[in-house]
């Protein structure tokens, strides 16, 4: 029997953490990621099965709202399933608990993408339409569109390198967010827990090419834009 509603429980390590204890927001996201992988295994769908048919899951766009961070030695559990699917794209959402609270929300939304003509197609493998689940909403607010700001303050390059590339032998989507935060000033993004983090992947980005991260500080917000010469691949906002 398939499971429609699936879980993995974590106790966060050393290395999945800031100097000041709490969980990394690029290691929330791969945890995440990887519940969303053992779920897609189960289903059927996975990782081995998309392979077979030159697919992979690609993220497009995703919404985090947190109450809060994880520490340390913590143990949570990330529940995740599949609110939507439509032939070649699917909204994943995820909730984290810690001691039976909930205090994360996630929503994601992921394209099919075929590994060879490196474009969207149709999901190969068949889904069960029972596993869908359209009224578990787990954010309080939906997916958006990050637009662009007109101005940024501050710019610093960056080259993708060997570390940042997964499998489908791209730029993993955990890679952009800690490229950001880390123009940042360690000091500041320690003090400054975020709220939420919206964000839109847009363009792929492979092995060595050259990239601007753009990013802009007001009040409530950070703002930042990765760019690949005239083509932006990154848009994100985080609220503080």
């Amino acid at each position: 029997m398939q499971t429609a509603i699936y879980s993995n429980t974590y106790r966060l390590n050393f290395t999945q953490c800031y100097a000041n204890g709490r969980l990394k927001y690029s290691e929330l996201s791969n945890l995440l990621q990887l519940t969303a992988s053992d779920h897609a295994e189960a289903l059927g769908f996975g990782y081995q099965e998309m392979a077979a048919n030159s697919q992979s899951w690609v993220l497009s766009r995703v919404r985090i709202e947190i109450d809060r961070l994880p520490r340390f030695l913590e143990e949570i559990t990330v529940k995740t399933w599949v609110q939507d699917f439509l032939g070649n794209r699917s909204v994943r959402n995820f909730e984290v608990y810690r001691n039976e609270k909930k205090i994360i929300g996630v929503s994601s939304f992921w394209a099919v993408f075929n590994t060879k003509a490196r474009k969207s197609e149709n999901l190969a493998t068949k889904i069960d339409p029972a596993i869908i689940r359209p009224e578990a909403l787990s954010t309080r607010e939906p997916l958006k569109r990050v637009e662009a700001e007109e101005t940024y303050n501050e710019q610093h390059s960056y080259v993708p390198k060997l570390s940042d590339l997964d499998i489908v032998n791209h730029v993993n989507n955990v890679k952009y967010t800690d490229w950001c935060l880390d123009s940042l000033p360690a000091d500041w993004v320690l003090s400054h827990p975020l709220r939420t983090i919206d964000i839109n992947y847009l363009k792929e980005l492979k092995l060595g090419e050259p990239v601007e991260i753009h990013q802009r500080l007001d009040d409530t917000a950070l703002h930042f834009a990765i760019k690949r010469g005239d083509q932006t691949v990154f848009l994100m906002e985080a609220g503080i």
